[in-house]
């Protein structure tokens, strides 16, 4: 009920949250500022692309281990607002969180805690649009974060997911999508993007903002793309 209500309610949405007693400073920020409309160029928008580092997919099981970002704005990527952090899980990993994701439990007992890293990232997002590759894992950890912490179920969040552009642009031209070549690594091959070391949150953040800059040059015109052609 609750995204369905933020679906076509957002503004009404906003303000129900705004009366939980239990809101953070920076969460009662991004709440008072309206989403982006959707009919907004997006040439005008300013982008947060993120990327989150986890255990494993379940969120209710996993847990968030690093955050990468970086920004976008006028369509371009700007570098130097790029961030990233260590969370700490309170937790040993597996062996192949290791393996994968290249960070220790000794790394990870320096990092921040969870509600340090949720209350950055609602000082990163607010007044911007968010992209991720792949939204079912930011998406869904963000929601299961904010249950923990707010007992909010559903944060509000105008996000764009380069995989699903890519996605309708297959199925629109090709009927049909190979397997694998949706993953991130694959999309830079087939825009000539060169290839990347995966799995550091910040470096696939700027990864993901080079694949949407390199898809949206792709679609022609810039001044005539609205975000609502994008989501």
């Amino acid at each position: 009920m609750n995204k369905l209500v933020s679906y076509f309610l957002p503004k009404y949405y906003q303000k129900s949250l705004l009366l939980k007693p239990n809101l953070s400073p920076a969460l009662k920020q991004y709440l008072l500022k309206p989403l982006v409309h959707k009919k907004t160029r997006i040439q005008d928008i300013e982008f947060l692309v993120l990327d989150f580092e986890t255990t494993g997919l379940n969120p209710s099981k996993e847990k968030i281990i690093s955050m990468g970002y970086t920004v976008i704005k006028d369509l371009h990527l700007l570098a130097a607002s790029s961030g990233h952090l260590l969370i700490n899980p309170k937790q040993s990993l597996t062996e192949e969180n290791v393996s994968i994701h290249q960070l220790t439990d000794d790394d990870l007992r320096q990092g921040v805690g969870l509600k340090y890293a949720m209350e950055q990232l609602f000082i990163e997002m607010c007044n911007r649009v968010v992209i991720v590759h792949f939204d079912n894992i930011e998406k869904r950890f963000i929601n299961c974060a904010c249950q923990k912490l707010y007992q909010i179920n559903h944060l509000p969040i105008m996000m764009i997911d380069t995989l699903k552009i890519e996605n309708r642009k297959m199925m629109n031209t090709q009927g049909y999508i190979r397997p694998d070549s949706l993953r991130l690594f694959s999309l830079r091959k087939r825009y000539n993007l060169p290839r990347y070391k995966a799995h550091n949150a910040m470096q696939d953040a700027i990864s993901t903002a080079e694949l949407f800059l390199a898809q949206v040059s792709h679609m022609g015109d810039s001044n005539s793309i609205e975000l609502d052609d994008l989501i």
